[in-house]
């Protein structure tokens, strides 16, 4: 019994999570054309990605593994491609005769073919890279430093993101560099200030799993099994 009730509470925890990511995603796509300006300009979907993705990706991966980790990047990329259409869809279906507003909701929602692609192609490599940094990092490090695995991952990630989607989406802009330049610098200024929340996820989960989530699970059986290994040796 309480092994189930543990496989409920793992299940939702990581549906929540996910769910996050597939939030970030979804709303990336309408907000990613809106350059925005606090001394530095950059897309609004910067803010949206760096609190809603990378940050909640390493969690993930913290707690379930890289296969996990990756599992909630194809769900989130589909999750985005099709949220994509809908709107399209619902752009060119006809309007009714006496709704007046089809010019402005298609100037509000509609989203470019360049924005679509670039969001997927960046934020599908750029994840990859950082949950294959990030879980190398922690191999290398005995499973210690959370900040310093998370940092790292996360801003060489949003790098690789920001200057795909920016040379994408801007190339014909003469502000691109501009652009680039203070996307890259919000997002690794907002994944820094996110570290304490990363760390805050990954207690909270841990202690209502009661420690008993797959990564952890498998890291006591290598543990064990390198101590068997270590006392056969000395036998």
């Amino acid at each position: 019994m309480k092994y189930n009730i543990l496989q409920q509470k793992e299940m939702r925890a990581y549906t929540i999570l996910t769910s996050l990511v597939i939030c970030g995603l979804a709303s990336s796509i309408i907000t990613g054309s809106k350059i925005v300006h606090f001394g530095i300009n950059f897309p609004f979907s910067n803010i949206v990605f760096s609190i809603f993705t990378y940050p909640i990706v390493d969690c993930i991966c913290e707690l379930w593994g890289k296969q996990v980790a990756r599992q909630t990047l194809w769900l989130g990329l589909a999750s985005q491609f099709l949220i994509a259409m809908l709107i399209q869809l619902s752009i060119i279906t006809p309007a009714s005769s006496f709704w007046h507003l089809q010019n402005e909701y298609q100037t509000i929602l509609s989203i470019s073919g360049n924005i679509i692609m670039a969001s997927i192609i960046a934020f599908g490599i750029s994840q990859i890279l950082d949950i294959v940094i990030y879980q190398k990092i922690k191999e290398l490090s005995n499973g210690k430093w959370l900040w310093l695995r998370s940092n790292i991952s996360t801003y060489l990630g949003q790098i690789i993101d920001s200057s795909i989607f920016v040379t994408i989406v801007f190339h014909a802009s003469n502000q691109k560099v501009n652009i680039l330049m203070g996307s890259i610098t919000v997002k690794i200024i907002l994944s820094f200030l996110m570290t304490p929340v990363v760390y805050l996820i990954v207690i909270v989960i841990n202690r209502y799993l009661e420690s008993n989530t797959f990564a952890f699970k498998n890291e006591k059986i290598n543990f064990a099994g390198q101590a068997n290994i270590e006392y056969q040796k000395a036998s």
